[in-house]
């Protein structure tokens, strides 16, 4: 299979169409959530999956060498992508919140599910408020510049409200993210 010329979330669509023939359910996760919702905001390296069918690597690893994937190490790897496949969890999560409801991204090569563009928002300040991440934080806000047309504060705020701010370091990064991305979706 040739993948040279394809973008992240076309390759991810086409991965997951594969994998589904195998009766393995893909969600795209992580920083590859934004960058299928947002691509010229933000451009992950790899592509994280969770298994929402549960992991079986066996049958993972033999669908993928179908299509000429290669496991090195955790992740899978092709020559005629820059993207690695990575197996990050059996269900998406959001912190320590499983989500349930996915956004479906339509690409030439298929469709793909993936993180609601506020839950993945939410999970690029997670990374903020705990680990000081401020190159999450302004993956966030660009996202949300970027997507300010389709987004709402409510429903970015619901996602945020999940995130653990019982730390008072965390509830002041969040109260700057707060801001930060309310002026975002407000200054449309």
């Amino acid at each position: 299979m040739k993948f040279s010329g394809m973008s992240l979330v076309e390759v991810a669509a086409l991965v997951a169409a594969h994998l589904k023939t195998y009766g393995i359910e893909v969600v795209v996760v992580g920083g590859s959530a934004i960058t299928c919702h947002v691509p010229a905001v933000y451009t992950s390296m790899d592509i994280d999956f969770a298994v929402t069918s549960g992991i079986d690597r066996r049958r993972i690893t033999r669908a993928l060498h179908e299509l000429g994937f290669e496991l090195r190490g955790r992740v899978f790897v092709h020559p005629d992508t820059m993207y690695p496949l990575d197996f990050v969890a059996d269900r998406p999560y959001v912190e320590q919140d499983p989500i349930y409801d996915f956004a479906a991204i339509h690409t030439p090569t298929g469709t793909v599910q993936v993180l609601r563009l506020e839950d993945a928002i939410a999970d690029r300040i997670a990374a903020f408020l705990h680990w000081s991440d401020s190159e999450s934080l302004e993956v966030a806000v660009r996202a949300a510049i970027a997507a300010r047309d389709r987004l709402t504060w409510p429903r970015v705020s619901a996602a945020l409200r999940r995130l653990d701010t019982t730390s008072p370091d965390t509830e002041q990064r969040m109260t700057l993210a707060h801001v930060r991305l309310r002026r975002a979706i407000a200054d449309a």
